[in-house]
């Protein structure tokens, strides 16, 4: 039976937009997106602000825990403060649970010796103490199988992804770069962590081995 994702009464204004149509339009198999992410607390905030009209009575930000399962977040600020690692933006059911495959914030790590960075996270930031400072990317990504889920549900969630990139787009910036000046098409940086990794040429962005530059714009 066809899981009701609840969109045609809280959609509030887009019924159009997120009603099913019941076309099979995807192929048997997993789907997936990634996007590596450079982006600290205020670019987080900035991220769940810009998408927040879209998804609301839609979807919304949850995180996973041990004991009390899916706790639901108004924010992925919200969530992010309480989890700390990653939050999951979900469509949400008529029962008001969320259903369906997940799209995963995972956020950036980072060591340096700024106290206004290392406070913003109440400490999950971790000090340079005897090392660069340096920044590695967390990622916005999501892996399905359509071919598991209702007709609405497959729908819906390809409504959800396109808003969650757009939004996504709106904050960050490709402004990265290989150490050979090839472009790192794969990575966004927020304004926040743009201008830490700015500050001073000693602060470092990698992805493992892969080193990356940050671009200067006007």
């Amino acid at each position: 039976m066809p899981v009701d994702t609840g969109t045609p009464e809280h959609g509030r204004g887009n019924e159009a937009l997120y009603l099913c149509n019941h076309v099979r339009v995807f192929e048997p198999g997993s789907r997936s997106k990634q996007t590596m992410t450079f982006m600290l607390p205020a670019d987080v905030a900035a991220f769940s602000e810009a998408v927040a009209p879209s998804i609301a009575g839609f979807a919304q930000w949850e995180t996973h825990e041990r004991d009390a399962g899916i706790v639901l977040h108004d924010s992925l600020q919200v969530a992010m403060q309480h989890d700390g690692v990653q939050a999951f933006l979900r469509l949400l059911g008529l029962d008001g649970g969320t259903v369906g495959p997940i799209i995963q914030y995972l956020h950036t790590s980072i060591w340096t010796t700024d106290n206004d960075v290392l406070a913003s996270t109440g400490g999950r930031y971790r000090p340079a103490e005897g090392r660069p400072e340096e920044m590695t990317p967390g990622r916005l990504a999501f892996k399905w199988f359509p071919d598991d889920e209702a007709e609405c549900v497959r729908s819906d969630f390809a409504v959800l992804t396109g808003l969650a990139w757009k939004a996504l787009q709106v904050v960050t910036s490709p402004h990265l770069e290989t150490t050979s000046g090839k472009p790192a098409r794969r990575y966004r940086i927020g304004r926040a962590a743009k201008a830490w990794a700015l500050s001073t040429s000693e602060r470092l962005v990698h992805d493992g081995a892969l080193h990356l530059k940050v671009r200067k714009t006007r």
